[in-house]
């Protein structure tokens, strides 16, 4: 069977976002034993997210932020009510969804650079991405939104199915439960 040159990639960074949950994993065991008189003062709290809920934390901030500049295109470039409102109820539960996301990064006490960002990966707007967008107008810059949106939803979705598998702490996996649905509800506007 053929794979096309999107699956690879995504298999490729699905396979990167698995090493990252592993290399978490032995980073934080060592961490944990090194030195306990460093620690912070809620270590209850970040040591329930396990590497796993933290990296799927960082990289849906880092997916997340860089949908925000397309979904800010929106309501200047297109022409259609439908893709109008898509694109504010895109923008509605993108920016919840940051603020559960934000919080949570904060609770496990991640670094504040986000090994994610800028990240080129299925589903990832990149800036070029944007650039284009913003020389589209009406029914170019719907299909072209539209793809790009889908593309962000199918990635995202993926990521909070294993998050839902794999993740350990409530909140964060909660989170990822409420994405799904999300997901599923845009995908179909967005059709």
């Amino acid at each position: 069977m053929l794979t096309s040159p999107a699956g690879m990639a995504c298999n490729q960074y699905m396979r990167i976002f698995i090493g990252l949950g592993i290399m978490g994993m032995i980073c934080a065991g060592g961490c944990a034993t090194s030195n306990p008189s460093t620690s912070t003062s809620t270590p209850t709290a970040a040591s329930s997210f396990t590497a796993t809920d933290r990296a799927w934390i960082e990289i849906n901030i880092a997916m997340d932020e860089q949908l925000v500049p397309m979904l800010a295109l929106v309501g200047s470039h297109t022409g259609s009510a439908a893709v109008r409102d898509l694109g504010e109820k895109a923008d509605a539960s993108t920016k919840s969804e940051l603020l559960d996301l934000r919080r949570l990064h904060d609770q496990a006490d991640l670094p504040a650079e986000n090994p994610h960002k800028g990240m080129e990966m299925p589903g990832m707007v990149s800036s070029n991405q944007i650039t284009h967008a913003g020389a589209l107008r009406d029914t170019d810059f719907d299909s072209y939104f539209k793809k790009c949106l889908r593309d962000h939803l199918d990635q995202t979705g993926r990521l909070a199915l294993d998050e839902n598998s794999s993740g350990k702490e409530p909140q964060t996996v909660s989170l990822a439960s409420r994405v799904l649905q999300e997901q599923d509800r845009l995908s179909a506007l967005a059709e």
